[in-house]
């Protein structure tokens, strides 16, 4: 399901169907700091073994309009990585996706991969 950004509101689509509605949410661009999850784990921390659940400290967002789930941390590995899961299949990113190797240009907007690809993350508000 494709969201639109940046309003609060439920609308009517102009379709005279007065039981369809378009959900529109409110977002902001994501940064990577705002996307730090409270609580990560790194294989140098000095009070291992801990467990952190990371899948409930991710933010809601939207992801090229996709709803879904993303953070950033190192996320008990050695390196700094974005982790995003979707509620439907992106075509770059599929559902499930997890990378090192990302920089953000500018707030909500995410360079990938080696091959210069990019995507937008809004947090939903």
């Amino acid at each position: 399901m494709r969201i639109g950004r940046e309003t609060r509101t439920t609308e009517q689509k102009e379709t005279g169907d007065e039981n369809m509605t378009e959900e529109k949410i409110e977002t902001i661009p994501a940064t990577e700091e705002s996307l730090m999850i409270e609580n990560d784990v790194h294989p140098f921390d000095k009070d291992l073994p801990k467990t952190v659940n990371f899948f409930e400290q991710m933010h809601q967002v939207l992801v090229d309009g996709i709803k879904g789930k993303a953070c950033t941390g190192t996320l008990g590995g050695y390196s700094e990585r974005i982790r995003i899961n979707l509620e439907e299949e992106h075509p770059e990113l599929g559902k499930d996706f997890q990378t090192k190797y990302y920089m953000f240009l500018e707030p909500g907007k995410v360079l990938w991969g080696h091959d210069e690809r990019t995507f937008e993350i809004h947090i939903i508000v």
